[in-house]
């Protein structure tokens, strides 16, 4: 065999050898698609998600808030002198209870006694010059001037003595209601100018408490309503009765003024501290709502996951008023709707569902 044959004899063979492994390749890649496509048509389907709903529904609920109001006592006053006079007296214990009309302060009325006695003279000596130029004037002994001047006279000394009784009486400082009196601010002896407080007087037999709500329930607030309220570091509870409401929203702040009252028969309760408040109302009308823990927050506002024929659907709704657990949904739920409230993390859009708790 000749040299050159035997080159193409070499050659021949390395291309078989190329051609043979050119072709194992091919049949590998077949196989290897095959198996693909035989994973993908024996895969079986996404497993469903399990997750709770609640039923939506138009209802009333009752709402809880809290507020923060302060005690204060039903009645309370302190007392000043009206007059500049010397106080002669005391008449009562500091910290004990009076009752209306009690004389509490006798200031000096020495003088204006004096002065009424003095008026009341004259006043005797105008009714007897009356009466006689009255019976002169019957029997034309005197003029009808002279009889008049007598009868003014009479009167200017009755309008005298009517005054001298108010200031006298004002020297006796007495309680205006019953209460329990404060501490004095003065002596015996000392003397009184007119607005200087001596003490106070306070009714606190039942209690006062104001507080504010927001007008978003102004609407579900009674008269006559019931409410708990706690004093901070007494672990007793009280309750209180709605007394009145403010006809009108303060528009500074946006809430509505409440009073109440409480029976005060705890020493505990007392004027001026601060109380918790936790009031319970029915909302006005009814409306839809929905568990606060179905809402899921996003940056254009609150969504909802529904079950719509066995997948999750997924809607943005508007909400309004919240209670502690529900939340008002003004637009994007109607009656009836199927509004899912757990198994947020594994949801998504068109996600198969399987339904393991409803209410």
């Amino acid at each position: 065999m000749s040299t050159t044959q035997s080159g193409i004899g070499t050659k021949n063979y390395i291309l078989l050898i190329i051609g043979a492994l050119l072709l194992l390749l091919i049949v590998i890649k077949i196989i290897s698609n095959s198996k693909k496509e035989l994973t993908k048509s024996t895969k079986p389907g996404a497993a469903a998600v399990q997750a709770e709903c609640f039923i939506a529904k138009d209802t009333l609920i009752n709402f809880t808030f809290k507020a923060v109001g302060s005690i204060r006592a039903n009645e309370a006053v302190e007392l000043v002198s009206e007059l500049s006079l010397r106080l002669v007296s005391i008449h009562f214990k500091e910290g004990s209870q009076v009752k209306r009309g009690d004389l509490l302060f006798q200031l000096d009325d020495a003088e204006l006694q004096a002065n009424l006695k003095k008026v009341k003279a004259k006043l005797d000596l105008a009714l007897e010059t009356e009466k006689r130029t009255e019976s002169l004037l019957k029997s034309g002994g005197t003029s009808k001037q002279i009889f008049d001047e007598s009868v003014c006279d009479r009167k200017v000394l009755e309008a005298e003595a009517e005054s001298l009784n108010v200031l006298i009486g004002k020297t006796k400082i007495v309680a205006p209601f019953s209460g329990v009196i404060g501490i004095r601010n003065v002596s015996e002896g000392a003397y009184l100018t007119p607005g200087k407080v001596l003490t106070t007087i306070e009714d606190i037999s039942k209690l006062k408490i104001d507080f504010t709500v927001s007008q978003t329930f102004a609407n579900m607030i009674r008269k006559g309503e019931l409410f708990n309220f706690r004093v901070e570091g007494n672990p007793s509870e009280y309750s209180a009765l709605v007394e009145a409401i403010n006809p009108s929203i303060n528009q500074n702040s946006g809430n509505l003024k409440i009073l109440a009252i409480v029976e005060n028969s705890d020493a505990a309760l007392k004027a001026g501290i601060t109380v918790s408040i936790s009031l319970s109302a029915k909302a006005a009308v009814s409306a839809i709502y929905v568990p606060t823990q179905s809402l899921v927050p996003t940056p254009g506002g609150y969504h909802l996951f529904f079950a719509e024929k066995g997948k999750a659907g997924y809607r943005p709704v508007i909400t309004g008023i919240r209670s502690e657990k529900m939340v008002e949904i003004i637009k994007g739920v109607l009656p009836g709707d199927t509004v899912l409230v757990t198994g947020f993390m594994k949801l998504r859009p068109g996600s198969k569902l399987e339904i393991v708790k409803s209410r």
